[in-house]
């Protein structure tokens, strides 16, 4: 019984893998054009997430400080800080955006299931600051995607189920910080 559970759990992160492979690389391509142009211009990058997603965008902020692949200088990256005892739990990402964030400076936003408070809060600042925003959601998204702009990119992956949503957003953030490093310092990449 649990031997098929745990199959079961494998195929189904196997075919979210196929279908995101298929349906994510002109969204991926995007943000990490955005993601390359805002460092190259000098600009902020600001991330948080949502629940589970909040440790992937802690994960993202350090990756981009640190390096993933080489040693290398530190992008200028922030995970913002969610303090769950603040007053205004729901703004606490919006108030670091209000008091941080600069026109073409970039926010991004990762979340695993359909609602997300907190993260929706700090879009909304991102507009009124008049920051870019890459927003890496899951199909169940019902609040963050009708908050992006023209400019903005969305990266929606093909799931419903939360765990293997969690599983792509650390796998995107990944791909990003990667993708920056390989863009900008092409000769320190072993192919």
């Amino acid at each position: 019984m649990m031997q098929d559970s745990v199959k079961g759990i494998f195929t189904e992160a196997i075919q979210t893998q196929i279908a995101a492979a298929d349906q994510l690389q002109e969204p991926l391509l995007r943000a990490a054009e955005l993601l390359v142009d805002t460092l190259l211009n000098g600009r902020r990058i600001y991330c948080c997430g949502e629940n589970m997603a909040h440790a992937s965008a802690r994960h993202f902020g350090h990756m981009m400080l640190t390096g993933l692949n080489f040693e290398r200088p530190p992008f200028p990256v922030t995970a913002l800080h969610a303090d769950f005892g603040a007053k205004e739990h729901e703004a606490i990402f919006a108030q670091q955006i209000l008091a941080a964030g600069q026109a073409a400076d970039l926010l991004i936003v990762l979340s695993s299931g359909a609602q997300a408070p907190r993260v929706s809060k700090a879009m909304e600042a991102a507009v009124a600051r008049n920051l870019f925003i890459i927003a890496i959601t899951s199909d169940a998204d019902t609040d963050v995607a009708g908050l992006l702009g023209p400019d903005d990119v969305e990266i929606r992956i093909p799931s419903r189920n939360t765990a293997r949503v969690s599983e792509h957003i650390l796998q995107l953030v990944n791909m990003l910080c990667h993708l920056a490093e390989q863009h900008i310092f092409p000769q320190e990449i072993d192919e």
